[in-house]
């Protein structure tokens, strides 16, 4: 008999992992959704069995709960239902943040209640049902985190929901899930910020839109993040801001680093030999992360 999957908030992660799931796996899936209307839209377009604007509807009908709210308000809602999970239940999130949610879990979560996190690396600048689809997660990281210590961890779950991922076309990572945050703040929270600062620095003032008009895709690409819903986001960089704060830091002594290098009368070849030093980096990306296979 297959497990069915309740997914807390259908909107663009949610809501593509429910298409997802229903598209690539033998899951049941059910959602809850603050509109009706997105409950409705879901359950007309056959991507869950059923929807509701209630979570304990949810919660009742669910083998594995995915929490896939804002990482604060995951938290919150979760101290707020956390009686309500049977012994046996999966409880797992795909919050982008894990220190307040994980806090929250390991605060109140029920005794024989499971607990393991993920992260499918996969989003856009874009939000809401309508943007989802069933691909999202294809090519991309989905993060398994690790907590083998805790006694509401099972690894046999942690190996299952590995396996949802890859069902949906995800490449697997285990993580420990206290060193997640301050890997993401690197690769994730900290380059929004400063897709946010270069955005608001270069078309924030009197000249800002003589500016952009001049620009072409470097600077549209550099910023493509900065279009993110800004109070999803607030959620998430101010729930990790420490790591985000000890990210920028780095990046303000690289930043004298580089004025150093421009202030060299060498005719730039310092400046070039550190361009092609980040170029060697960035080159190793694709296969890093799987869009090139290494022969």
């Amino acid at each position: 008999m297959s497990k069915t999957v309740g997914i807390i908030g259908l909107g663009l992660l949610g809501g593509s992992l429910a298409k997802a799931l229903k598209a690539y796996t033998d899951y049941e899936v059910v959602g809850y959704a603050r509109r009706q209307e997105v409950c409705d839209a879901a359950i007309q377009d056959g991507v869950v069995k059923a929807a509701w604007t209630e979570v304990e509807l949810l919660i009742e009908n669910s083998d594995i709960v995915v929490f896939s709210l804002p990482p604060d308000t995951n938290a919150r809602l979760f101290t707020e239902m956390a009686h309500l999970f049977r012994p046996g239940q999966v409880v797992t999130d795909v919050s982008s943040a894990k220190e307040n949610f994980v806090r929250a879990v390991y605060d109140s979560i029920p005794k024989g209640t499971i607990f393991v996190s993920v992260h499918p690396m996969a989003g856009s600048e874009k939000g809401g049902y309508e943007v989802s689809h069933k691909n999202l997660f294809k090519g991309m990281g989905w993060i398994v985190l690790e907590d083998k210590a805790s006694d509401v961890y099972s690894e046999e779950v942690a190996q299952e929901l590995a396996e949802m991922g890859r069902a949906v076309g995800s490449r697997i990572e285990f993580v420990d899930i206290y060193a997640h945050d301050a890997y993401l703040a690197m690769v994730s929270h900290m380059p929004h910020l400063l897709a946010s600062i270069l955005t608001q620095v270069s078309g924030g003032d009197e000249l800002g839109e003589l500016r952009m008009k001049l620009s072409a895709g470097g600077f549209r690409d550099c910023t493509r993040v900065a279009g993110g819903l800004p109070s999803m986001w607030r959620e998430i960089i101010y729930g990790n801001r420490h790591n985000v704060i000890e990210g920028l830091s780095q990046i303000e002594s690289e930043i004298k680093r580089v004025k150093e290098i421009l202030s060299q009368e060498d005719e730039g070849q310092a400046l070039e030999s550190y361009l092609e030093r980040g170029r060697e980096i960035r080159g190793k990306l694709p296969y890093l992360t799987g869009q090139i296979k290494n022969s």
